[in-house]
């Protein structure tokens, strides 16, 4: 009943911060084939591509959500972030980043090809929906939603994007367990 009680509490707390404008993540998602050598992988010797997803001001965006990265995105790794526009990187790997996204936005399916032209995935409305999404190709290694109420060129969203890269490039999958040694032995 304690946990009940201090569970509804957590809740009604973070919805009170969402609704009086503060950033929140949700919970990541990890594919079973998520590693932690996958982001070594799509750090070795290059930038990791920023590919960002709005209708609109997609450019900057991907320069500020590079440099919150690099600020404060994972530092277990030493890696460097790129925005996907200014960069010939040729690495199948990419943080995929989609702003003011319907509320029925759904963060799997984010690194699909065919993501960016069905308009459906993107909102006329201001909903401050954020899904990010670290991609191997066109299949989701991690993925998570967040509210983004930060404006792009301030210190507070670049904290924001810097959490929310930390979520998604992990040094352990929690969906795996430590005897885990053949991706067949994971399922």
């Amino acid at each position: 009943m304690k946990k009940t009680l201090s569970y509804i509490a957590i809740s009604l707390l973070l919805a009170g911060c969402a609704t009086a404008g503060y950033d929140s993540l949700r919970s990541t998602y990890y594919s079973l084939g998520y590693t932690k050598g996958d982001a070594l992988l799509a750090a070795s010797g290059q930038a990791i591509k920023v590919n960002v997803v709005s209708k609109k001001e997609n450019e900057a965006l991907e320069q500020n959500v590079s440099v919150g990265l690099n600020k404060y995105g994972p530092k277990w790794l030493d890696a460097k972030y790129a925005p996907a526009s200014s960069t010939e990187i040729k690495s199948p790997y990419q943080m995929k980043w989609a702003f003011n996204v319907p509320e029925s936005g759904n963060a799997i399916s984010i690194c699909r090809k065919d993501y960016n032209s069905n308009a459906k995935n993107f909102s006329t409305e201001n909903t401050s929906v954020v899904l990010a999404a670290f991609c191997l190709n066109s299949k989701t290694l991690t993925s998570l939603r967040a509210r983004v109420y930060s404006a792009p060129n301030t210190e507070e969203f670049s904290k924001t994007i810097g959490l929310i890269g930390r979520k998604l490039l992990t040094t352990t999958n929690p969906e795996r367990f430590d005897d885990c040694t053949n991706f067949d032995d994971c399922s």
